[in-house]
């Protein structure tokens, strides 16, 4: 069965935009709109133009509207400037939404609402409990300052596996399974920007690249081992790959 909601791109929105409860509201807003846009703009545009004309021009603008939008809404009420990496992150995000909306060969924009609704608090939920346990803030309120809290909660680590988790419940509230390469997806972008460790002896790209190698050999392992099993039904709705690169990057930061 398709997803109706763009997954792949609520993933990496979940991973890197949830560092606080008003950045995980905003992104989420955002992805919802641009998703709904593009597939009413997809639709007109089928009518009109050529197949490979129409899915381009689609394509450009959902991700011109997902990262003027982000530039616009989020830098303003944070009050910075997106750094590369942001910026790279938010066209990843869209160029995600854009590659949803071109595989869907039917528009159901309830079930689309319904689905984004609850992806949409999963986004939130991830963002409130990444805030809190970090900084024992909520929407920039102290609420709390206990001893266990730990601005490790930021790491990507974290985004992972909590990401993996809610990803892994919406499967089975919508009976979905993770099929192809969707996880990979989601997890390239990851893996170019957040390297696990860095090797201070080498040049900064050196390090950088044993890294990303180091980590894709792993991930890669970890799939040619899931391939090659007799996996249960009921793992099938598990992303296991999201959540076994968060164990990767755990056992990889300790070195």
């Amino acid at each position: 069965m398709n997803r109706n909601y763009p997954m792949e791109g609520f993933a990496l929105a979940m991973i890197v935009f949830t560092l606080n409860m008003q950045e995980a509201m905003l992104t989420g807003i955002i992805l919802l709109f641009t998703t709904v846009l593009g597939m009413i703009v997809y639709q007109m545009l089928e009518k009109l133009l050529p197949s490979w004309s129409s899915k381009a021009c689609t394509a450009i603008l959902i991700v011109a509207v997902n990262l003027s939008l982000h530039q616009i809404i989020i830098n303003w009420y944070f009050q910075y400037n997106s750094d590369t990496e942001r910026i790279l992150l938010q066209l990843v995000v869209g160029i995600l939404i854009a590659k949803h909306v071109l595989s869907i060969k039917e528009f159901y924009y309830g079930r689309l609402l319904y689905e984004g609704a609850l992806a949409y608090g999963s986004l939130i939920v991830i963002g409130l409990f990444r805030e809190f346990m970090a900084f024992g803030k909520v929407f920039n309120f102290q609420l709390a300052d206990y001893g266990f809290m730990t601005e490790s909660f930021s790491n990507v680590i974290i985004g992972l596996l909590l990401t993996g988790i809610a990803i892994a419940i919406l499967n089975h509230i919508f009976d979905y399974e993770v099929t192809g390469d969707e996880s990979l997806w989601v997890l390239i972008p990851v893996v170019l920007l957040y390297q696990p460790f860095t090797i201070e002896a080498l040049p900064e790209l050196a390090s950088a690249l044993i890294a990303i190698i180091a980590t894709v050999v792993f991930m890669f392992s970890v799939r040619m081992y899931l391939v090659f099993s007799n996996i249960k039904g009921c793992f099938k709705k598990l992303p296991t790959e999201l959540l076994s690169a968060s164990f990767i990057y755990m056992i990889l930061m300790v070195f």
